[in-house]
């Protein structure tokens, strides 16, 4: 079912993909369909993420200069840390062909957020030298971080689908789209 719900997304773009198609394809009933998934969404993109610790702290530390970089890194380590199939290729390109497309249907986006968010609040409260409001408390940080981290995957996510780039990209196409949000955040004069 889930590889009909991809495959049907991939082919003709999400817009496309109903649970009547994914049924037909996958000849189940929409019953069956629902035992599987609480919604059409979790079938085309998966379910929430979960962040490995070591990961988190690894990348976190790397990246404590610039924690937007951080928390873009974090999932898109998580989603290839899932496995390396056919299955993923597809959602990635979907990702990069239609950008934002995951974190405005998802279902599962609202609990993956919250989980970074909370990563990255024990990280500033482990690590306060790294934090950058000083009125404000880690949680807000975090919040802001993780809002700011969600745009700069959608933008790399479009520009590696208007290169033709394929998954797993390096840091320098964050960092470049990092500048790119950096230049327009600062007020013209």
């Amino acid at each position: 079912m889930e590889e009909a719900a991809v495959g049907i997304a991939y082919e003709e773009g999400v817009h496309a993909v109903t649970v009547d198609r994914i049924c037909e394809v996958a000849m189940v009933s929409r019953s069956t369909f629902f035992n599987y998934f609480p919604s059409l969404e979790h079938a085309i993109f998966g379910s929430a993420l979960v962040y490995d610790p070591v990961l988190t702290e690894r990348i976190l530390s790397a990246h404590r200069d610039d924690l937007v970089i951080a928390a873009s890194r974090i999932v898109m380590e998580t989603v290839r840390g899932q496995g390396d199939d056919e299955l993923l290729r597809k959602r990635f390109a979907l990702f990069a062909r239609e950008p934002g497309t995951a974190t405005k249907v998802s279902w599962a986006a609202g609990t993956s957020r919250a989980g970074l968010q909370d990563v990255i609040v024990n990280w500033l409260d482990a690590h306060p030298a790294s934090a950058r409001l000083a009125d404000a408390d880690h949680a807000t940080e975090a919040r802001m971080i993780v809002n700011f981290s969600i745009t700069l995957g959608d933008e790399v996510m479009r520009l590696v689908g208007e290169d033709g780039g394929d998954f797993p990209f390096g840091p320098a196409v964050f960092r470049a789209v990092r500048e790119r949000m950096r230049a327009l955040s600062v007020p013209a004069r």
